[in-house]
């Protein structure tokens, strides 16, 4: 949610299509199978370019580089093995057999040949359930993958802004030294000048130790966020991307009936659910279709060695065998397959019935910490820079001491913080609420919104 988000940004299509949860609601048909226009993303950024990036790009990147993406992808090479392994039109490889040994009596001695042939057939569409079935993995492995990828797209979302956070605190802490700073060389003049006690410097000392100390930490604390952001999408660690852009003002999410009536069609956890139940039920008509017996038909040839006038004798026959079902009839399979289609209905109606749930208490947290984030109004913050100026005023003119200043100082540097921590639990809410809903509720470059 950055105010120039996408201003230098290349529009291309992303990586794979789009997502439906990554889709407009607002676009999308009643019944969520919408042929909604495909939302357009930025150009992949090129890490061992310049290091700034801004969110719209980096969350392109994050979706084809991050780990955890790449693995999950992966898995795709699970559901393909399952139907090359269905693909095959016959069970079994045909079978040949051949005997051969000699025949003794009493005229004499012969030689007898037996040759057989047999192939076993699919007769109750094995062959079509077993496809069905690799077809459904797929589907799951598709769904897992899509909730998977908007788990990465709102941690990537929050950890953007956690940045950015972490970059004005970085900053702060740097003005913070720097004021303190001017504070010594005012001190260091009225020394000089024999206008103040040897205690002040001393005091003031202090304060530019310990603004130095808080730079470093607030500077490590923005080297961790980029790290982490690095983590996440796959950047190079070693040159861990610099966020660019400003957070947009906070502002309350859309109504909670909205919001639900959104999630109920958009979120990939119920559609990786409803794949589940999907697959599971595939499982359970192949295991019953794989209890019907399958034949196995056959020609026989055989040669009786006849030491005779005679001469040999040749017998052709076609063979039939059926096995018969009557202690093994795939009782383990279907009853596997009948308990895996209970657990994933009790999966599918857990998660819809824990979704309002969800919803409203992630709503609730974005609600409350756009409100703290709002009270500290337009007035207060952004005159942080006026108030030190009028702190350090009133200390060169002798109209506080140095202990009144550092308690000004310390009061203005709280409120700057808090409303740093206020901004980054909101930031953090709105991903949570996002995760939950299945759709960006804004986006971040500012083109035509989800919820208006």
């Amino acid at each position: 949610m950055l105010a120039q988000a996408c201003a230098a940004s290349v529009p291309v299509e992303r990586p794979e299509s789009i997502a439906p949860h990554l889709r407009s609601p607002a676009t999308a048909t009643e019944g969520g199978g919408s042929q909604a226009p495909v939302r357009r993303a930025a150009a992949l950024p090129d890490p061992t370019g310049r290091e700034e990036v801004e969110l719209s790009s980096f969350l392109a990147y994050a979706d084809a580089r991050a780990p955890v993406l790449l693995v999950a992808r992966s898995t795709r090479s699970r559901a393909a093995a399952a139907r090359a392994a269905a693909a095959p039109a016959l069970p079994a490889n045909p079978q040949l057999s051949v005997a051969v040994g000699p025949r003794f009596g009493l005229g004499g001695t012969g030689v007898d040949v037996q040759a057989s042939f047999t192939q076993q057939f699919f007769v109750a569409g094995e062959r079509g359930l077993r496809l069905t079935a690799a077809d459904r993995q797929r589907d799951l492995t598709d769904a897992e993958i899509e909730q998977l990828r908007w788990a990465v797209h709102c941690d990537v979302h929050a950890a953007f802004h956690r940045a950015l956070v972490q970059r004005d605190r970085a900053l702060l802490a740097a003005r913070i030294l720097a004021f303190q700073e001017e504070v010594l060389r005012i001190v260091e003049r009225q020394i000089r000048a024999g206008e103040t006690a040897g205690l002040t410097l001393r005091l003031t000392q202090a304060e530019v130790a310990q603004a130095r100390q808080l730079t470093v930490a607030a500077t490590q604390g923005y080297l961790g966020a980029r790290i982490q952001l690095a983590q996440l999408s796959g950047w190079p660690v070693a040159r861990p991307p610099v966020p660019v852009g400003e957070v947009d003002a906070p502002r309350e999410p859309p109504a909670l009936d909205a919001l639900l009536a959104t999630a109920r069609r958009q979120l990939p956890t119920l559609r990786t659910r409803d794949a589940a139940v999907r697959e599971a039920r595939s499982r359970v008509a192949l295991a019953d279709r794989e209890a019907w017996p399958q034949p196995t038909v056959g020609v026989q040839y055989q040669r009786e060695g006849n030491p005779a006038v005679e001469g040999p004798y040749h017998t052709v026959m076609g063979t039939l065998s059926v096995p018969l079902p009557t202690f093994q009839r795939n009782q383990g399979d279907r009853a596997r397959s009948r308990a895996d289609v209970r657990v994933a209905e009790a999966e599918a109606a857990a998660a819809l019935s824990l979704l309002d749930g969800q919803v409203a208490l992630a709503h609730s947290e974005v609600t409350s910490a756009a409100r703290r984030l709002l009270s500290y109004g337009t007035e207060v913050l952004p005159r942080f820079e006026e108030n030190l100026a009028l702190l350090r005023r009133s200390f060169e003119l002798g109209e506080i001491d140095v202990l009144a200043l550092s308690i000004g100082r310390e009061r203005f540097l709280r409120i700057q913080s808090d409303a740093l921590d206020a901004q980054l639990d909101y930031f953090v809410a709105l991903a949570n609420l996002e995760r939950t809903v299945g759709v960006d509720l804004w986006r971040d470059d500012h083109g035509p919104e989800a919820f208006p």
